[in-house]
């Protein structure tokens, strides 16, 4: 696969370990988590618009991630959906955790039993819950068990981000002007990462997605607050312009800019107004393009 030119520095040099993007985590995490929980589980998920970024490496999350969904499916019985939330530093949420000193994001799960519903095995759930508190202990989070509208469990996992310290290294340029969010589907973890962090460098919320699932369900979830979406042209199962074409009711007033190693040509008509970039790209090139058409929406 073709990756992004930051600038002339190095991926390598942009990486910290120790710090995951939660939202791209969690929606990466789909497959595992259905492994865990039984493939005829539906997965719901809501997440933060405002990206959190918390001080735990991808690995160690990804597993708090799966655990703990695997934890909320056996408390709760035999499963027809299970929702995930994630949210930022004292974000409201569904679960109405307090609010907090400590600078934490959070991951909500909470499971929607079966009309048959049938009691879990007591040993199961409590040897699920040992090992899950044994991660929270080590990479130095803490969960909160609550009790939902409805009566179910609610699973809030409060996790440390990082210090304002730490975040100095965004690159020295001027942010962008308002508050423009941007939805990137991008199914390289690599790719994504970058391009999610030169965009946040330039001052953009940025919303990121893997594949047609993840992008929907954040375009249901934020709706007409996106003003761009950046989508590869190549996806896992669909194309990047026959899923834009699914995102337009829901983001109605974005503007599209498709990326892809492949000229438009090989790939079908763009849809109109869209603007395309061919990778490899540079950072300069990339927010160029951004800014032009998050100016023509304006007018």
């Amino acid at each position: 696969m073709t990756s992004v030119a930051f600038a002339g520095q190095s991926q390598a040099a942009l990486s910290e370990d120790a710090w995951s993007d939660l939202n791209q985590v969690v929606v990466q995490a789909e497959s595992a988590i259905l492994e865990a929980v039984g493939a005829t589980v539906s997965l719901r998920f809501a997440l933060a618009s405002a990206t959190p970024r918390v001080a735990i490496g991808s690995e160690d999350l990804r597993a708090l991630v799966v655990a703990l969904c695997s934890v909320a499916s056996t408390a709760a019985g035999p499963l027809t959906r299970l929702a995930l939330e994630t949210r930022g530093v004292n974000d409201a949420g569904l679960a109405s955790a307090p609010r907090l000193p400590e600078p934490c994001a959070r991951l909500i799960v909470w499971g929607e039993p079966s009309a048959a519903k049938q009691p879990c095995a007591r040993g199961s759930a409590e040897l699920g819950l040992a090992a899950l508190n044994s991660l929270l202990l080590r990479i130095g989070a803490r969960l909160e068990q609550l009790t939902g509208a409805q009566g179910e469990a609610v699973y809030v996992v409060h996790l440390p981000q990082p210090a304002p310290a730490q975040s100095s290294g965004r690159m020295p340029v001027s942010p962008a002007a308002g508050t423009d969010v941007i939805l990137l589907i991008e199914d390289e973890p690599q790719v994504q990462a970058v391009t999610a962090r030169i965009l946040r460098a330039f001052g953009y919320s940025v919303l990121t997605a893997h594949n047609e699932r993840s992008a929907l369900a954040q375009a249901e979830q934020h709706g007409d607050a996106i003003g761009l979406v950046v989508s590869d042209l190549v996806l896992p199962g669909v194309s990047g312009t026959e899923l834009v074409r699914r995102l337009r009711s829901p983001c109605a007033n974005a503007r599209v800019l498709y990326v892809s190693g492949y000229s438009p040509e090989h790939i079908g008509a763009l849809v109109d107004g869209a603007s395309f970039l061919r990778k490899p790209y540079t950072a300069e090139e990339l927010i160029q393009n951004v800014r032009a058409l998050l100016a023509a929406a304006i007018h």
